[in-house]
């Protein structure tokens, strides 16, 4: 299995078409005094647009990224794209995992804790994702791709998983498919209850009436990628603005006050990843993800010492329904942060995986 290093080098011509089509936006007509309640809010859509096409600068952009130590390795025919940070004095390795609407580059603040900490670190492009790219895969062919990157690409026999969002239920799957391979399983949001579990205690059952509620108020976006996602495909192919418009909307949700920039970790980290969607052409790829696993039934309890990190503005998953899926070994209410808390509050994302990781066996 051949490993090659990758550098970002996004062509002069894809920068200046992008800005060619930012500044070429046709903005829709939306009601007034909707900001956000509706999706995204067109006021400070066109703000950002704006900034996008005018200020934003790429290339310093792609300099930090390019920072980070890049690989492509080809495992079972197709190419993986992953960040590789070495410990200088390794005491384990720790398989890191994005979801949607991020990238790898979720993890970068967080990569220097880790190492500094003893832990090399591996974070790939999911498949249909940034730079790995290509068609997206189930969950499950996807940790059994990990697992083999991890192991017959990179040498480690044993490693840690972490992850949130897709990268939960990848995790997971891991954590289930490889539990050989996988020595521990740390996690920011739980696999969601359908409510039809029997015998849900009524702190889980009001958590199951929530998600359900969530879904139905604030989750048209995956409705729309794990049954559709064709459908709005070509759309976030062809405008970065509606490409903006579908991302924002989700990151509001997971938002203080619809600040959508903050809960990215900034304006310039926010566009970073929504250009990285723009340039590599996953972004309809990567929606097709959500469908690749289809509506599978009732998944085999996760026997891997398990550590849940639920934050103040993710679902609050109960830690009996967490013991009802996996080995909870440490559940933390973390004080701040939310979907990405690893680009928002980095320090203590780190704090708590390596709390876990010095615990006693």
């Amino acid at each position: 299995m051949t490993v090659s290093p990758f550098t970002i080098a996004v062509p002069d011509a894809e920068i200046a078409l992008l800005r060619e089509r930012l500044r070429a936006t046709r903005f829709p007509d939306v009601a007034p005094n909707t900001d956000f309640a509706r999706g995204t809010s067109g006021e400070y859509l066109r703000e950002l647009v704006a900034y996008w096409a005018g200020e934003f600068d790429w290339r310093e952009a792609e300099a930090g990224l390019n920072a980070i130590p890049q690989f492509v390795a080809e495992v079972d025919g197709r190419p993986v794209h992953f960040l590789h940070r070495v410990a200088a004095d390794a005491r384990g390795a720790i398989l890191l995992l994005h979801g949607w609407p991020d990238t790898p580059f979720r993890y970068r603040r967080v990569l220097d804790d880790l190492t500094a900490r003893g832990f090399d670190c591996v974070v790939p492009s999911l498949p249909g994702f940034a730079f790995t790219g290509g068609h997206a895969l189930s969950s499950a062919a996807t940790a059994d791709l990990f697992q083999r990157l991890m192991t017959e690409t990179l040498g480690y026999d044993t490693f840690v998983v972490a992850g949130g969002d897709v990268g939960t239920v990848v995790g997971s799957q891991l954590a289930r498919r490889h539990a050989d391979r996988v020595t521990a399983l740390h996690l920011t949001n739980a696999e969601y209850p359908t409510g039809s579990e029997p015998d849900l205690t009524d702190e889980e059952r009001a958590y199951a009436e929530f998600i359900q509620y969530w879904w139905a108020t604030q989750g048209g976006y995956a409705a729309v990628q794990s049954t559709k996602p064709q459908i709005v495909g070509p759309a976030l192919n062809d405008s970065p603005a509606g490409l903006a418009a579908w991302m924002l909307g989700l990151i509001d949700t997971g938002a203080q006050d619809h600040d959508v920039e903050g809960a990215f970790g900034g304006r310039d980290e926010l566009l970073t990843n929504i250009s990285i969607y723009w340039f590599t052409q996953t972004a309809a790829t990567a929606a097709d993800s959500y469908a690749a696993d289809g509506w599978g039934g009732e998944l085999a309890r996760i026997t891997v010492p398990t550590a849940m990190a639920i934050y103040p503005r993710e679902a609050q998953s109960p830690r009996a329904w967490c013991e009802r899926a996996a080995n909870v070994v440490r559940y933390t209410a973390m004080p701040r942060g939310g979907h990405f808390a690893a680009l928002e509050v980095p320090q203590d994302y780190a704090g708590d995986l390596i709390a876990f990781l010095d615990e006693p066996a």
